[in-house]
């Protein structure tokens, strides 16, 4: 390996947490299949303090303490990224997400996966005791149960086919500025198929056109679905680029649901379809 450091800017999408971090030229991170880390698709890199520098704080990190080993996962309360996280019982130094650093194709470095899953004592999700999702759902069909990692938020979702090979609705990973970021795993549900408790819990990020939402929970930060931006107005939606109000409109009774957050669930079972979102519709978002 060269000697050579290179200096990676990284960044929550809202630009409110923004910093530097050196190192190695990045060509595998660390995946973890813990409760935490699969809904939050973290992509590990442990470096020592000295090598992070924060550039722009404006105060909008949260913390979320999980785990036997308490680990210390910090989040933009405003947009939801989840940044770095600190544990020194673990594993010395500073955990940074590398899917928050500026120009790294994610879908091209190798992953090590650690499995979390297997350290004691297990995380118990918590019993599902929210409303029912309409039942008008084809013969076959599935109920799935999904939560934030605290708990706070829980989610039932009714799909017309199980979530395995023969699924044969989308299944998408995204890497625009802010898909690539959480790293979720969407799926396209009409709004009366998913039901929720606890959505009281639930922040919203409209970025862009403003037209959807990221919903994450406040308290832990896991990313739930996007949903419709409530508030605009139909007149402000009258007034969107008539490009965008044609792609948005066709979608308007869908929620799209990130599907890492289902409990009893391996996400990475699934065959996916990757969009180049970056590419194809922008790239708009400028780095900070």
């Amino acid at each position: 390996m060269s000697d050579t450091l290179k200096t990676y800017r990284g960044n929550c999408h809202c630009g409110g947490f923004i910093f530097e971090a050196k190192t190695h030229e990045i060509k595998s991170a660390i995946g973890c299949n813990c409760s935490n880390c699969t809904r939050k698709a973290y992509l590990w890199m442990f470096l020592p303090p000295s090598a992070v520098t924060v550039i722009k704080d404006e105060g909008l990190l949260a913390e979320f303490v999980c785990g036997p080993h308490k680990s210390i996962h910090k989040f933009c309360s405003r947009c939801g990224t989840s940044v770095l996280a600190d544990n020194q019982a673990y594993r010395a130094g500073t955990a940074v997400n590398a899917r928050t650093l500026q120009n790294l194709d994610i879908w091209h470095i190798e992953v090590d996966m650690h499995c979390g899953a297997a350290i004691y004592p297990p995380w118990v999700p918590p019993v599902y005791s929210g409303p029912d999702p309409a039942s008008n759902f084809e013969e076959g069909g599935k109920e799935y149960h999904g939560s934030c990692r605290c708990g706070a938020v829980q989610a039932a979702i009714r799909l017309p086919s199980p979530l395995d090979d023969t699924y044969d609705g989308l299944v998408v990973e995204c890497n625009c500025s802010i898909c690539q970021r959480g790293g979720y795993i969407w799926i396209y549900p009409k709004t009366r198929q998913l039901a929720l408790t606890g959505a009281d819990n639930l922040t919203g990020y409209a970025f862009g056109n403003k037209v959807w939402r990221k919903m994450f929970c406040k308290t832990c930060g896991t990313h739930m679905m996007t949903d419709w931006n409530v508030e605009m107005t139909d007149e402000e939606f009258a007034a969107l680029p008539e490009d965008v109000r044609a792609y948005h409109n066709p979608k308007r009774e869908y929620r799209p649901f990130n599907v890492r957050v289902l409990v009893d669930f391996d996400p990475l079972a699934l065959k996916t379809e990757r969009f180049a979102g970056w590419d194809e519709l922008g790239p708009s978002y400028v780095n900070p």
